[in-house]
């Protein structure tokens, strides 16, 4: 079954509803969601997930801005992509391993305010079906790469200046890194040991150690439903 996922604005009252509410601005084939993590991490009165799993198929990447100033982090994620006939049923090889293929790299630009709410926004992966297989900040996952970028006008980050990803490498799900239902944090933060002012960090929450219960709706699990009631209402 493909999911199709939509990025999406998650506000405070559907959160403390435990309804995933959901705006589409990308259609199938888009590859990630929009989420503030303000309105995933916390509830009035109980206790929501900070990572998708074990209960959802989905790995959560957040830049999380403590510098004041406008970032603008430059996330890349390589996944696996299973492989369809033209009937649209899986593939697979002569030793019934299924056949997969490795897409070009996606990068993702994540504008966060210097303060409030939206200093805090993450990108959802869905990985049931093309699991990400590598995170990390820079357009071509490199030491050199502008990993973010701080300051800038209009709202947009552009006409700042870049920050090298440098010894922040990439995060492998191959060698245990990560894993599906896991959230990844990369942080910003002002440093003077650092050229700029601004240092980096990363950052993992497993999903293996997340409560199966919450007090308050699990946003997560809400929003995966979600997604297979889509996928139901446009099957014939």
């Amino acid at each position: 079954m493909k999911l199709c996922t939509y990025r999406v604005l998650l506000t405070k009252r559907t959160a403390l509803a435990g309804i995933v509410g959901a705006m589409a601005v990308a259609g199938c084939g888009a590859a990630a969601s929009l989420l503030n993590p303000a309105f995933v991490n916390t509830v009035s009165g109980g206790v929501t997930p900070v990572t998708p799993g074990p209960s959802a198929d989905f790995v959560f990447v957040r830049g999380r801005n403590e510098t004041g100033r406008v970032v603008t982090f430059i996330v890349t994620i390589e996944r696996l992509e299973l492989v369809r006939d033209a009937s649209g049923n899986f593939e697979f090889d002569d030793q019934g391993n299924p056949v997969t293929t490795r897409p070009p790299p996606e990068t993702f630009r994540v504008l966060t305010s210097g303060t409030g709410q939206s200093s805090d926004v993450g990108l959802l992966f869905p990985c049931s079906e093309s699991p990400v297989t590598i995170v990390g900040l820079g357009e071509n996952l490199l030491p050199t790469d502008a990993a973010i970028e701080v300051g800038g006008e209009g709202g947009t980050g552009a006409g700042g200046f870049g920050v090298p990803a440098g010894t922040l490498t990439p995060l492998r799900l191959d060698v245990g890194n990560f894993n599906c239902g896991d959230t990844i944090i990369f942080r910003a933060f002002l440093s003077t040991a650092v050229a700029g002012g601004v240092g980096l960090q990363s950052f993992l929450l497993p999903g293996s150690e997340q409560p199966s219960v919450f007090q308050g709706p699990s946003t997560f699990v809400n929003y995966q439903a979600f997604l297979e009631s889509q996928v139901r209402e446009e099957q014939p």
